[in-house]
């Protein structure tokens, strides 16, 4: 079946509404409603984005985006999980991605969309759990499969063993390289880009893309939406995935998805990236 989104749009990621201090329920619905009001093309999930109360806090989330829209996509990741108040932990082993698909699909109530083996770099034994993935995927336990946090080596490794239908790793503007990227477009392979903002410790968007910045001044848009536009624009079979935790901030970024990209963004991005050594 594969993984397939429409060819321009923003991916919900839940993991602030549920893990940023003082987060709520309520807020987190809110969001959610709103985002998908709004056109958001997916919900992006996962195991580890659990409450020390609830293993599955930012399923239920998703759930909430797929009762309000039925065909909503629902993106959820196994093999990293919750063991404290601020304590994770990772296992990549067969039994605990089967273990995590099954407790997904009954969260969900229907196979997810996408499954992602979260933390793939951090994974002794890739091989094996690659496998159970591609097991699962053919049991109809979940629709697609796919890694997260993998490099170009383990890509290869993981596609000389099964088709990879999606690959979801970071992809901060100004902070990170794009050689998964490239190596995902030039597959054919759907890249979903995390925090393409650099989440809560990077330094401000607009010193690292002041030339966007600029632009988005000059435009009378916020720099966030300048910078998600110009993305769509440059960076085809990418789509970004955005951590909004205000319904104001979801709806913005958005918005970027219908943003009319003209020469001077798109240059302004390309001159950002590349003075920070990123070449698309």
């Amino acid at each position: 079946m594969g993984f397939v989104l429409p060819p321009r749009g923003v991916v919900l990621g839940v993991a602030s509404l549920v893990l940023k201090e003082g987060a709520t329920i309520d807020g987190a619905l809110a969001v959610v409603r709103a985002a998908v009001d709004a056109g958001v093309l997916a919900i992006d999930t996962a195991r580890a984005y659990a409450t020390v109360d609830d293993d599955a806090a930012g399923e239920r989330i998703a759930q909430a985006a797929r009762a309000q829209a039925p065909g909503i996509p629902i993106i959820t990741k196994a093999g990293h999980f919750r063991v404290g108040r601020a304590a994770w932990d990772v296992d990549g082993s067969p039994e605990r991605v089967r273990a995590d698909a099954v407790r997904s699909r009954e969260v969900l109530g229907a196979p997810p969309s996408l499954l992602l083996l979260h933390r793939a770099d951090r994974v002794d034994e890739i091989d094996a759990s690659v496998r159970e993935l591609a097991s699962l995927r053919e049991r109809g336990v979940v629709e697609a499969i796919g890694l997260s946090n993998a490099s170009v080596e383990l890509l290869d490794r993981a596609r000389a063993i099964t088709e990879i239908d999606a690959v979801e790793n970071r992809f901060a503007f100004g902070l990170d390289p794009a050689a998964e990227y490239r190596y995902c477009l030039e597959a054919g392979i759907p890249f979903l880009a995390y925090a393409p903002f650099g989440g809560p410790k990077a330094e401000p968007l607009a010193t690292r893309v002041p030339r966007v910045a600029a632009s988005a001044m000059a435009h009378g848009i916020s720099v966030h939406r300048a910078a998600l536009a110009a993305m769509l624009d440059a960076m085809p079979g990418a789509w970004p995935v955005i951590g909004s935790t205000r319904v104001e901030s979801v709806l913005d970024s958005i918005a970027a998805a219908a943003h009319e990209v003209e020469d001077d963004l798109r240059r302004a991005f390309a001159e950002d990236l590349r003075s920070r050594g990123v070449g698309l």
